[in-house]
């Protein structure tokens, strides 16, 4: 098997490229509020391009310790200085977290180790050893893309592709060894590794280029979510309330369905606050909210609009639902709020709903109704419901 390929070409090629990219990278990281991530993604071209550099100094220099151990352990630094940054981004420890952190800490130190023995003896052992190491950390990797929930996926999905084909190169790698060790195949063995790492290269390439991707939509996410969520309550802000709900009413008439509307108000809160003070009554804003979350429907769209009012809307219609959910939340609210973050404070909520018809006109209709139903509710004694008339 001949390849026209010249290996020290390649080599500089990559330590060019990951030279160029590292310091991409760390610019990034600099203009970027010196976000972690960008840097450790910076580390981890330095140390690639490190390794290679050590492990091509065996034609000139004979010092296994230098050109074999530091050289692997700076290749074997790389991929998980990547899936530290990857951490970082996804708000995890440097390490991670679970079993499978601590199954990578375990044949880390395996590693190592195994580094340490057989850096002075046997040239492909070494080889084995970092291309397992990194096999197991690229599966490590397409792991914590595939177990987190966040959009947009295809982020997340291109770089599990390229870890899974970095996965199966380094795994062709043990194998190709393996079989020209004990002579199982006829095999050019410099040619076939020669070619899987031209692979490998280009892989580094497109790896240090959709990491910034992933990190940018993310960035784009979060601010998103700024702009939708209270900073308090988790839940949507009055404006987004509002834009999801039109939507859902639109929705819900144009396929001839149904939905209802909560406007939930907190009784006698402003009595809270001037007892207990503000940070007793944010504990108590945010309490509710968990109430809310916990027992609607992940569908149902929940917000809070004003001070201590919140609303729903249900994707439900019949009356009987509706009084279901909502004296199961009033009950929640008075059974678990006598006492909130140990202050004796019997909480209690007003709610008013109206549910749409045929003879609905809009959104902000509902809201309207909705709101009057409620203040009738607190008119009739609070902790209780009030539904609009239908209309008609």
């Amino acid at each position: 098997m001949e390849l026209n390929i010249h290996l020290p070409t390649l080599l500089l090629l990559s330590v060019t490229i990951n030279l160029m990219v590292g310091g991409l990278l760390w610019l990034v990281y600099r203009l970027r509020d010196r976000q972690t991530c960008f840097r450790l993604w910076a580390l981890a071209c330095v140390t690639f391009v490190a390794g290679s550099a050590l492990a091509g100094a065996r034609i000139v220099i004979d010092v296994p310790l230098v050109t074999v151990l530091a050289a692997h352990l700076c290749l074997g630094l790389s991929p998980w200085l990547v899936l530290a940054g990857i951490h970082n981004l996804l708000g995890m420890p440097l390490a991670g977290g679970g079993r499978s952190s601590r199954v990578l800490v375990a044949c880390g130190v395996f590693y190592v180790t195994g580094l340490l023995v057989s850096h002075a003896g046997d040239a492909l052992a070494p080889r084995v050893l970092t291309a397992l190491w990194s096999a197991l950390v690229f599966s490590v990797a397409i792991y914590r893309l595939a177990s987190c929930a966040r959009t947009p996926r295809l982020p997340f999905q291109i770089l599990q592709t390229i870890f899974g084909i970095h996965g199966i190169l380094m795994m062709l790698q043990v194998i190709v060894i393996g079989t020209s060790k004990w002579e199982l195949v006829g095999l050019d063995v410099d040619a076939v590794l020669t070619l899987i790492l031209a692979h490998h290269l280009m892989l580094a390439t497109a790896t240090v280029m959709a990491l910034p991707l992933l990190a940018f939509t993310q960035a784009e996410r979060n601010l998103k979510l700024l702009a939708e969520r209270d900073e308090l309550t988790q839940l949507l802000n009055r404006r987004a309330f509002f834009q999801q709900g039109i939507a859902a009413f639109e929705q819900a008439r144009a396929q001839q369905h149904t939905l209802t509307v909560l406007m939930i108000d907190l009784d006698y809160f402003k009595e809270i606050n001037d007892q207990w003070g503000h940070e007793v009554g944010d504990r108590v804003l945010s309490f509710v909210a968990t109430i809310m979350t916990e027992e609607l429907r992940d569908g149902d769209i929940i917000g809070r609009i004003g001070g201590e009012e919140f609303a729903a809307v249900l994707n439900i219609g019949t009356r009987k639902e509706v009084e279901t959910v909502t004296e199961r939340l009033l009950t929640k609210i008075a059974k678990r709020g006598y006492q909130v973050g140990g202050y004796p404070l019997p909480i209690s909520a007003s709610i008013g709903g109206v549910a749409m018809s045929a003879h609905t006109q809009s959104f902000q209709e509902m809201m309207r109704r909705a709101d009057s139903a409620m203040y009738q509710a607190k008119d009739k004694g609070r902790n209780r419901v009030e539904f609009a008339p239908v209309s008609g």
